[in-house]
């Protein structure tokens, strides 16, 4: 949480979720006005391995998973589009693990 507040002293942060029980589909959409949601690229980070097994050992769908899990992202941060390298840099450069893996759009968050 630490180099998330770092980056508050320079980058407007538009939203925030952390992403616990309930996973993406119920969290990300808490950090958006009404008529907002996003569209995740469930394929822009290395989700691990942990999350193949607990799939196949308790018969889950993708679906499934995204409604229950973190799929390896703790936290999600929404920023401006031309502040978005910008973030991701100085998370990384702070020790985080950062990836852009979405937009806020105009529809109901999904991957």
């Amino acid at each position: 949480m630490k180099p998330v507040l770092g980056l508050l002293k320079d980058i407007e942060i538009k939203g925030m979720a952390h992403i616990t029980g309930g996973g993406f589909y119920e969290n990300v959409p808490r950090m958006f006005a009404g008529g907002l949601g996003a569209v995740i690229d469930t394929q822009s980070w290395p989700v691990p391995a942990v999350f193949g097994w607990l799939k196949d050992l308790g018969k889950l769908n993708l679906d499934d998973m995204f409604h229950t899990f973190n799929m390896g992202i703790g936290m999600v941060v929404a920023v401006s589009a031309d502040d978005a390298e910008e973030a991701a840099r100085r998370l990384n450069e702070l020790g985080e693990t950062a990836y852009m893996i979405g937009e806020v759009t105009e529809k109901k968050t999904r991957t």
